[in-house]
């Protein structure tokens, strides 16, 4: 049965594809879990919905993404086994990766430890370093856009508004091609779009790891424009405790308004995010370090009231007794050493 929100395929044949499941939908497409009796495995399979099918632009963007996905030999890229198109609809054909969505992971889990968020940063970064490479600019970076395998390897995906280099982010109608919580200032202004705009959205998604929220957030889309145009960057570190303000020099660098003052590639950034986060992890250590001028107590110290560590009362004074004959005086001797003796090792 088809869901309110896609899967209108779900349970059906499509060329040598079982459509067994439907994992996530779209803008643009649905994915479906498929098992494909030609090669007789599990698959990933991406189709293009029913309702833009029709629409040329949104064709080209899916066989963009095709074209982009398949060229991108490295490691946190899906790798694509075959795409094209069946009788008319357009698909991709990926590996099965079992997972979630980075989204999916802050909603159920909070904000990331440093530690774990650089190291989700550089996993996207390598994988944004290769596109730039080839000359692709993403343009879409968010967390929905990361997948995550249950020991955190990271996948970028949906490269379906990706393009060379340079080119602008808005379209002839004048529509902004993204989600705009992540978009640096040229992306509004019509400016060109390259690498840099990748890198300031992947600062974005670090700042979203370490605190759990995007780094602005408005009531309606002008004043998240303005924001990212106009607003200083956030400090992690004043919206989270334990976040070292080492990353708020990370953020600031990352998300700097003028595309020239960013960093230089998002692998650059991903190692200024590991060096924060190693000293996040130097400073945790030595705020437990002991005060200095505390001295361990010792069963052994002449004193144990002097140390100010009392774990019982004190004993109560010895009585004065008088003591008639030398051997009484003697036993009392006895208990006296044995009191005083107790009172050290206590």
């Amino acid at each position: 049965m088809a869901s309110p929100h896609g899967g209108a395929r779900l349970g059906t044949r499509f060329g040598p594809y079982e459509l067994r499941s439907l994992i996530g939908v779209g803008g643009m497409g649905e994915v479906y879990r498929a098992f494909d009796t030609h090669r007789e495995r599990m698959v990933a399979v991406k189709l293009l919905r029913p309702e833009v099918a029709a629409d040329p632009n949104f064709q080209e963007r899916f066989r963009r993404e095709s074209r982009v996905a398949a060229r991108l030999q490295e490691p946190h890229v899906i790798p694509v086994h075959d795409f094209g198109a069946i009788d008319g609809v357009l698909y991709i054909d990926m590996r099965l990766v079992d997972g979630a969505s980075l989204k999916e992971v802050l909603r159920a889990e909070g904000p990331l430890e440093p530690g774990r968020a650089a190291s989700i940063i550089a996993q996207v970064g390598a994988a944004l370093d290769a596109a730039h490479a080839g000359g692709l600019v993403h343009r879409d970076i968010k967390p929905e856009n990361v997948l995550l395998t249950p020991d955190d390897f990271a996948y970028l995906v949906d490269f379906g508004i990706a393009h060379a280099d340079e080119d602008a982010s808005v379209t002839r109608t004048g529509m902004v091609i993204g989600s705009c919580a992540y978009m640096a200032a040229e992306r509004f202004s019509g400016g060109p779009v390259g690498p840099p705009s990748d890198v300031y959205a992947l600062t974005c998604l670090l700042y979203e790891c370490l605190t759990g929220r995007p780094p602005f957030e408005a009531g309606d889309l002008r004043q998240l424009m303005s924001a990212h145009m106009f607003a200083p960057p956030p400090r992690p570190s004043a919206a989270r405790r334990g976040v070292s303000r080492a990353f708020d020099d990370v953020i600031a660098r990352g998300m700097a308004k003028q595309p020239a003052a960013r960093f230089p590639s998002a692998g650059e950034l991903a190692r200024a995010a590991t060096a924060a986060a190693t000293s996040s992890q130097v400073a945790a250590a030595a705020d437990v370090r002991p005060p200095t001028d505390t001295r361990q107590f010792s069963a052994m110290y002449p004193n144990p009231a002097a140390t100010g560590y009392t774990p019982y009362p004190p004993p109560p004074p010895p009585v004065q007794r008088a003591a008639p004959q030398a051997a009484a005086r003697s036993r009392f001797g006895r208990t006296q050493v044995a009191l005083i003796a107790a009172t050290v090792v206590l």
